[in-house]
């Protein structure tokens, strides 16, 4: 896979997503198990606003020629997407988020996989 198509796809999903949480907190959180409370409900609109600009972010540095601002792009996605499954994981464990925090645990595994892949494969490309 090329770079510019693994910061495409982590762009609008990071963009869709974090819409989704900014204006519908209120649906989102039930379906993750968690409760509506307003404290909730700001915290998944912060979480979107985050989520949305890093798929901003990555949407613009999609088609960049230059070399060390996407391996800054694709670190960055390596690090948000290992936390990404780490505090998944932990509200699983903890009982905190519901049966549909596993989706949460696999987008996470499956762009955290994206970035290190297009790592590895940018570094044996180097001359």
């Amino acid at each position: 896979m090329k770079t510019s198509t693994y910061l495409s796809i982590l762009g609008i999903l990071g963009i869709a997503f974090g819409i989704a949480f900014l204006v519908a907190a209120s649906t989102m959180l039930p379906m993750y198990g968690l409760p509506t409370e307003p404290s909730n409900l700001l915290q998944m609109r912060y979480f979107g606003a985050t989520l949305a600009s890093f798929g901003v972010f990555a949407w613009l540095l999609r088609n960049t020629n230059d070399v060390s601002a996407q391996r800054g792009a694709l670190l960055a996605g390596a690090v948000v997407n290992a936390l990404g499954v780490a505090v998944s994981l932990w509200g699983l464990f903890d009982k905190v988020l519901g049966p549909l925090g596993w989706s949460s645990v696999v987008i996470y595994a499956v762009l955290l996989l994206g970035s290190l892949y297009c790592l590895a494969a940018a570094k044996a490309s180097a001359p």
